[in-house]
């Protein structure tokens, strides 16, 4: 009989909750949250089997252990055949080759970020960096304006926060979503009677038209890239960050061999990646490990907890930038694995090596670490870094 006890919605957890993960795997793979009423799997291959059973742990119902509340259908929350039209829409806009092209663009868009505070010697990787880049890159391909960025983020930001022990989305996420969804349909009504643009906005637009989507379905699709092109690349680049700082060995292996770069956005990925959770509901009257789950339950796929599992990953507890880790499951995997996966990979190497390039030796100073509290999403919201300052760098 187990004692282990946990509850994601429970800040005390999220600042170290590797031990409570190892913990569940060894006693309690299935685990009964009695409070809230759902379900825990935390193990590599019950996550990866429960992704691949699409049929019996569905997204329809959404991808969050608590209910929806406001939202529109995304293609996250949608299952075949539904699923396979809307993500059939955009993938191509999103896979590797189309991605790979973007490279410059983010590289002239990190340095123009990192440039102003070389010469200081002190950044905010998360505020002054990590979560302006992302949002530029996303703002960009949607077609928004550059000036409205920091809005976006601010209300991308409060859709995904939880209150402490609070089982719901707080008022201030559901106006935030409710903020998102009157922006979409500005920035829609404002390309009326226009020629079409050549950006996701304007496809989609244009796949409304053609009788493709509806309109929710837009305004689902912009709120999910929104989401999905700020938040988990964020709380990447700022992971990967302290990850490195906290294991200097693995940062020189860096600057001995930069090819290892791709490799350490991998690794961070399974080490201390952002995507904590997805949830899923059950469909059918399945067993797992023993225990019967009914229709209608709901179970979180502990993504994290998975990609430490030491019956998949050898020394698992270990950050090794040079282990070959693309199999983790920090974008998810099967039908619904991220959509962006490609443009978060590119975005976080090139934000890994323009970091590199300008600060070779910076500092975290934890003093001032502040992190953020969700279920779902693991990172900080404050990482500050010094470092010794770039006198060539114009301020």
């Amino acid at each position: 009989m187990t004692t282990v006890e946990f509850d994601p919605f429970d800040y005390r957890y999220h600042d170290d909750p590797y031990p409570i993960y190892k913990q569940l795997r060894d006693e309690a793979p299935l685990y009964w949250n009695e409070k809230h009423g759902f379900w825990i799997l935390s193990r590599y291959e019950d996550c990866r089997r429960a992704i691949q059973d699409f049929k019996t742990f569905c997204n329809g119902q959404g991808q969050t252990l608590e209910p929806l509340k406001g939202q529109v259908p995304t293609v996250l929350t949608t299952d075949p055949p539904d699923h396979t039209r809307l993500r059939h829409l955009v993938v191509a806009l999103f896979a590797p080759a189309a991605v790979a092209s973007m490279d410059a663009l983010v590289r002239d868009l990190a340095r123009e970020l990192l440039a102003p505070h070389l010469v200081a010697g002190r950044i905010d990787i998360i505020a002054d960096f990590a979560a302006r880049l992302p949002m530029a890159i996303i703002c960009q391909m949607l077609g928004f304006p550059r000036e409205d960025e920091d809005q976006l983020r601010g209300w991308t930001d409060a859709v995904v926060h939880r209150d402490e022990g609070v089982f719901e989305m707080p008022e201030a996420g559901l106006q935030a979503t409710f903020n998102l969804y009157q922006y979409y349909d500005k920035a829609i009504a404002k390309r009326a009677g226009t020629p079409p643009r050549d950006d996701v906005l304007g496809k989609l637009i244009e796949d409304e038209k053609a009788g493709k989507l509806s309109h929710e379905e837009v305004l689902g699709y912009l709120y999910i890239l929104s989401i999905a092109g700020n938040e988990t690349t964020t709380k990447l680049i700022g992971n990967m960050i302290y990850q490195l700082h906290h294991h200097p060995l693995q940062k020189a292996l860096l600057f001995q061999d930069p090819s290892l770069i791709a490799s350490a956005v991998e690794e961070t990925m399974r080490f201390d990646g952002p995507t904590q959770m997805m949830a899923r509901t059950v469909t059918r009257e399945v067993e797992v490990h023993g225990q019967t789950l009914k229709p209608g339950q709901k179970i979180g796929l502990l993504f994290i907890s998975a990609n430490r599992d030491e019956r998949k990953w050898p020394d698992a507890e270990t950050y090794d930038v040079r282990r070959t880790a693309r199999d983790h499951l920090g974008f998810g995997a099967g039908l619904h694995a991220c959509l962006g996966a490609a443009l978060a990979r590119l975005e976080a190497r090139v934000a890994l090596e323009e970091i590199l390039a300008g600060m070779p030796n910076f500092v975290v100073d934890e003093s001032a670490l502040e992190r953020m509290h969700s279920p779902s999403v693991r990172g900080y919201t404050k990482v500050v870094l010094n470092f010794t300052p770039r006198g060539d760098v114009a301020a």
